[in-house]
């Protein structure tokens, strides 16, 4: 009797994890493709836009008006995210309703989250950690509409950061606490799984028992060594330290290119050449690159591994590869911000 009931178990485990696997699968084709339609029509829309002195429009549109950061953001915060929450303020007029809701006051909600977001994905319970996983996207979500909100109060057009602002500090604070709050999360629950050296875990999901605690698929070997604590947590810094440095990098790099092709061009050569430059493949590329890597996608990342159960794997794969990828895009980045640069200084010479 008790053989049978563990073959059932078994099989319903094994038959739960069919199921998840197939509709994981499914939505993420289904993701890749409408991210991939969308980034067409961004594409054709960017030939035929100049970033300086568009129109406004009175409903929100992804592709209009297009701004350095926007080409630059994350497809999931672009597409996903930033669509949400426009067309959720535009419908509900919630910003408008309730005035007194300050981008401050969302700002440490979504911080909130994060702390509590943290606290799940350090749970041995894979349902837990996925719980956590939803309530940081929350808070990325939260993270967004506080820029909508300031958009709406002010009137304001357009996606791009105002760093005289006091909010866009808070909103920096708020980001940057709660992304180590989620590392931190990570190590206690790397901490609490005391990771195996060499040890191996079935793709895409690893089996849970019915109270959603992980079960390993290995059999564990006795006295099989496993990685010290130190070890784990420097592999997490590094990840943590990488994802500071994204955010840096990329500040910098979206404001360099703003300057390049959001300033009003003196001549008509100049600008000829601004909207040249602006339309290259070149350029499209870098923008794609920062689209795949920036902080955001980064945290994307790192939720989809959490939510996979393959933590472990995700921090071992980007420790170092990350650097790499991150210091590539940025001799890219500046490459083409100099190019661009000797470009207009020489239409500029032409003209005198």
């Amino acid at each position: 009797m008790t053989s049978d009931s563990s073959l059932r178990m078994l099989s319903h485990l094994l038959q739960t994890c069919r199921t998840e696997r197939s509709l994981l699968l499914m939505t993420s084709l289904l993701l890749l493709m409408y991210f991939f339609i969308m980034d067409i029509v961004l594409y054709m829309t960017l030939q035929s836009t100049k970033l300086v002195d568009q129109e406004k429009t009175s409903t929100y549109s992804p592709f209009h008006p297009l701004s350095v950061k926007l080409l630059m953001t994350a497809p999931t915060n672009h597409y996903v995210i930033s669509l949400t929450t426009e067309y959720f303020d535009e419908y509900t007029q919630l910003s408008k309703i309730f005035y007194f809701i300050t981008p401050n006051m969302i700002s440490a909600t979504h911080l909130a989250l994060g702390f509590l977001s943290g606290k799940f994905v350090a749970s041995e319970s894979l349902r837990r950690r996925r719980i956590g996983v939803l309530i940081f996207e929350l808070r990325l979500w939260l993270d967004v509409y506080d820029g909508v909100v300031y958009r709406s109060h002010k009137g304001f057009h357009g996606y791009r950061s105002n760093r005289r602002n006091l909010g866009f500090v808070v909103d920096t604070v708020c980001d940057t606490t709660s992304g180590i709050a989620l590392c931190f999360g990570v190590l206690f629950f790397l901490w609490k799984f005391q990771v195996q050296k060499n040890q191996t875990t079935s793709l895409p999901f690893t089996k849970s028992s019915e109270n959603g605690t992980a079960l390993s698929t290995d059999v564990e070997k006795p006295y099989q060594q496993k990685y010290p604590r130190n070890h784990i947590f420097y592999k997490v810094l590094c990840f943590g330290l990488m994802l500071a440095l994204t955010g840096m990098t990329f500040d910098k790099t979206t404001e360099a290119f703003g300057r390049l092709f959001n300033t009003k061009m003196e001549t008509s050569l100049e600008e000829d050449q601004q909207t040249e430059a602006l339309h290259t493949l070149t350029t499209w590329v870098v923008f794609y690159c920062w689209r795949l890597i920036e902080a955001q996608a980064m945290l994307q990342y790192l939720l989809l591994a959490i939510f996979l159960d393959k933590t472990w794997e995700f921090i071992c794969f980007i420790q170092y590869s990350g650097y790499g990828m991150l210091f590539l895009v940025n001799v890219m980045s500046q490459l083409q911000i100099r190019n661009v640069r000797h470009l207009l200084r020489m239409a500029s010479t032409d003209y005198v």
